[in-house]
This record gives structure tokens, C-alpha cells and sequence, in this order.
């Protein structure tokens, strides 16, 4: 901890600063990230200072390369946070209609007539395109997702040295006719997602469960919850945080690499 503030960095999408009204500022009392830092405040009786970096639609891969290729992100928000909550996934497991590298091109085209018609077919096609697939198939394929969120939870505890608290937070769901009201995939998909950050030293808590009581006062694009589901996610988080900022159970650690790597060169300094 810096001093008698805790510094909390959250790396997510537009769950993080979205209700079921639409995006909101980030200092919103209502949504998660403060919902979370006012819990901390209350139990640890010290400042908090909760971070959000996100953006809509933000995938594994953009959180991935936020942390490696952004200075900012990387030196002065990361490796001087003391709790990290890695909210990303929920786009990565969305049911795949148009593909995402098909999307990915049409900023680039040229002229704006043509772009905008193309836009708008693609987003006309997306739902049918689901609905063929019966829901199955996820944006960024289940193999691909899972290395590159391995990748990340490593990288977060590397550039903190261990030190951090750390939980990740599952993904939504989505349950819209955008999506043709199908999200087969999503239990699977939050169970290995899960999993895996437990397996590399974070705490973890499933976001969707807590919405499920909200579904008709989602946002109308099926993804985006009400004001009482982001208290009970950030409520929740807090819960997960607590027991490592104060020491009742361990912080995310190092590595295994990153640790034996350490160990190894601590070994070939000592005096012999």
C-alpha cells in the first residue's frame, strides 16, 4: 500500500461504466467500481482509490495488450496497485454472428458511403447469423481465450511482484434479440474462465448468478445491468478482496516461473 490510501486498479468493458440506461460517468456512485470502493473504505477504515481502465467491447487481447504496450497503464497504474479486479471475458464469450475480423475492417473502408452501408448490413446480419448457429460459437474461439487470459492473470501478478490482492470477475451473459435471445455457451465458458483464474492465485466471483434475479430490468441490449446488480458485484468484490488486504489469506503471488526464476538468481548472488 502507498501510504494509508489502497489502490485499486479495475481492467475491464463497458460493464464496468454502463447501467441499463446506457454509459454513464465514471464517478457514478451506482456502478460497481464505486460500489466496490466504498465497501473497502468502510471495512479497512483508509482511503481507497479504485482505477477503472476499460472500453466498450473490450476483449482479452485489448486488455492483454493495455497492460504490456501501455506505459501509463503499465508503470504508473499497475505495478503500483495494491488489489487488482480483472473484469474482462464477457465480450470474448458473446455469440459469434458476423466474425470479429470481418468487423474489424470496416473503419477502414473507403468511402464513407460504402462504409456506412457495409456497417449497417453486417448489423443487420448478426442476429440471423446467431440465430443459424443456434448461439453457438463464441467471438474469440475457447483455446485462443484461454491462453491469452493465462497470459494476462501472469502478467498482472509479474509487474506487481506478487504483492496484489486479486479477483477476477466472470462474465455476463447476453440475452437479447441482437443476440437471438441464445447464450448456450455462456456456463461453460465462465466455469473454465473461472477456474483458470483460481488456478493462478486470484479469488474469483461469478457476475452473471447475481443478475439473474434483474433479467427484466437489464439494459435493452441484454448485456448491461441495473443499478442493483452493480451493487451487488461490487459488494461482492470487496468480499473476495478483503480477506487478502488484510492478510487472512494470500495475495496472488508470483509466477511459478517468475518465482523460480527469482530463486535461481537469489541462489547465484549468495556469498558461498
Amino acid at each position: 500500500m502507498n501510504g494509508d490510501t489502497v489502490r485499486v486498479l479495475v481492467l475491464g468493458d463497458s460493464t464496468a461504466f454502463t447501467d441499463a440506461t446506457g454509459p454513464q460517468l465514471p464517478d457514478a456512485a451506482h456502478l460497481y467500481p464505486r460500489v466496490l470502493q466504498r465497501a473497502l473504505t468502510t471495512a479497512l477504515e483508509t482511503a481507497v482509490e479504485v482505477t477503472v481502465v476499460a472500453s466498450p467491447g473490450a476483449t482479452v487481447r485489448e486488455a492483454y495488450r493495455a497492460v504490456t504496450k501501455d506505459r501509463h497503464v503499465q508503470f504508473d497504474l499497475l505495478a503500483r496497485a495494491d488489489a487488482l479486479v480483472v473484469a474482462i471475458g464477457s465480450f470474448d464469450h458473446a455469440p459469434a454472428g458476423v466474425p470479429p475480423s470481418l468487423q474489424a475492417l470496416v473503419p477502414y473502408l473507403r468511402p464513407r458511403g460504402i462504409r456506412r452501408r457495409v456497417r449497417s448490413g453486417l448489423h443487420a446480419a448478426y442476429p440471423r447469423m446467431v440465430a443459424l448457429r443456434h448461439g453457438h460459437g463464441p467471438r474469440t474461439p475457447r483455446s485462443e481465450f484461454l491462453r491469452l487470459y493465462a497470459d494476462l492473470l501472469d502478467h498482472l501478478r509479474s509487474v506487481t511482484w506478487g504483492r496484489a490482492a486479486g479477483v477476477a470477475l466472470g462474465p455476463t451473459s447476453h440475452r437479447s434479440d441482437y443476440y437471438a435471445n441464445r447464450h448456450p455457451g455462456h456456463a461453460r465458458a465462465e466455469e473454465a474462465q473461472l477456474t483458470l483464474a483460481r488456478q493462478h492465485g486470484y479469488a474469483t466471483v461469478a457476475a452473471w448468478p447475481l443478475a439473474l434475479d434483474h433479467l427484466v430490468d437489464l439494459n435493452p441490449d441484454g448485456i448491461h445491468w441495473p443499478a442493483a446488480v452493480h451493487g451487488r458485484v461490487g459488494e461482492a468484490l470487496a468480499r473476495a478482496l478483503l480477506p487478502q488486504l488484510t492478510g487472512e489469506r494470500p495475495r496472488t503471488g508470483l509466477p511459478d516461473a517468475a518465482a523460480r526464476a527469482l530463486a535461481a538468481l537469489d541462489a547465484e548472488t549468495l556469498p558461498s
